[in-house]
């Protein structure tokens, strides 16, 4: 089958063997993945013998149609048991220590599939996992309506997190490097940056100059979320944090809340807000143009938000 792989010669689509479901694994016929921050660093690691992508929906064999959690936890270690999956230490993720989903078809785990409710096609279904990872730091943070919310980064976690807490009720501003990312986030519901004094920040770039501007903006007692990941090491602004108190909460990935996935929560959420996936997906690509779809996805001042990939 056809799989997107990161060569020697760079981002190719490769014949590769297709891999058997397990006893507790499913084949899932993929529709769409899309491109995330992450994959284009990850590119810099050089050549992988996995196929990438971890922002994925499709179909089963029985004709339902998924999103998939990209996290292959071990399902028994204290965290996992404690309902904490995403701070399993044997965590296996999708695209990059197993094969992943910029695929004809992908394998995960039964218990990773996120069946998809009615509205949602599966070709929108694979921004399900980064609309949770936003869905997932705004609960750490116990964001409620009412709340004043800056985000500081207008890439597609930043996009995520002002829907997400624009559903919860809380009034957001969005500080965003590129005018198309601003329109992104009115058309969402945000406005943007007009003061300080925000009862929560989010951080959604992870550079140090988005670290800084997050603590300029959060009110004395407020709280910054690290909803990024921070590839190169970063400094808190002690004099900053310190003197107004600040509570740094630090977000990985999805997990759950109030007993409910953050998967689910993402689905129903994407289902209910169509203009999510119409503001986000900014590109799509047929399997054999991956190369330029990663070219393009890599290109922010050119306009892409979320690059979409579908075999």
């Amino acid at each position: 089958m056809r799989a997107v792989r990161n060569t020697p010669d760079g981002i190719a689509v490769v014949e590769v063997d297709p891999v058997d479901p397990g006893p507790d694994e499913v084949g899932v016929t993929v529709a769409a993945g899309s491109l995330c921050g992450s994959d284009l660093h990850l590119l810099t690691w050089g050549p992988s013998p996995f196929t990438v992508g971890h922002e994925v929906a499709g179909t089963l064999p029985d004709g339902t149609t998924v999103a998939v959690d990209p996290n292959r936890a071990c399902g028994t270690c204290l965290h996992c048991t404690g309902g904490r999956p995403q701070l399993c230490t044997d965590n296996r993720i999708l695209g990059v220590s197993v094969d992943g989903g910029l695929a004809e078809t992908v394998v995960c785990d039964r218990r990773s599939v996120v069946t998809l409710p009615a509205g949602l096609a599966p070709g929108d279904a694979c921004l399900v996992e980064p609309l949770a990872v936003s869905i997932h730091g705004l609960a750490l943070a116990d964001a409620t309506a009412g709340m004043r919310v800056a985000v500081v980064g207008g890439g597609s976690i930043g996009l995520t997190a002002v829907a997400a807490a624009v559903d919860l009720g809380c009034t957001v501003s969005l500080e965003a490097r590129h005018p198309h990312q601003a329109a992104a986030g009115e058309r969402l519901g945000a406005t943007g940056v007009t003061g300080g004094a925000f009862d929560l920040v989010v951080d959604a770039a992870g550079t140090q100059s988005s670290v800084d501007r997050s603590f300029d903006l959060v009110a004395p007692g407020g709280q910054v979320v690290m909803l990024s990941t921070a590839w190169d090491p970063i400094t808190l602004p002690g004099l900053a944090a310190g003197m107004k108190e600040v509570t740094c909460r630090w977000s990985s990935m999805t997990g759950h809340h109030h007993g409910e996935r953050d998967l689910d929560r993402s689905a129903g959420l994407l289902a209910r807000r169509p203009e999510i996936a119409a503001t986000l997906i900014t590109h799509r690509f047929p399997l054999t143009d991956a190369a330029e779809a990663f070219r393009v996805a890599a290109d922010r001042g050119a306009g892409s938000i979320k690059v979409v990939v579908e075999p």
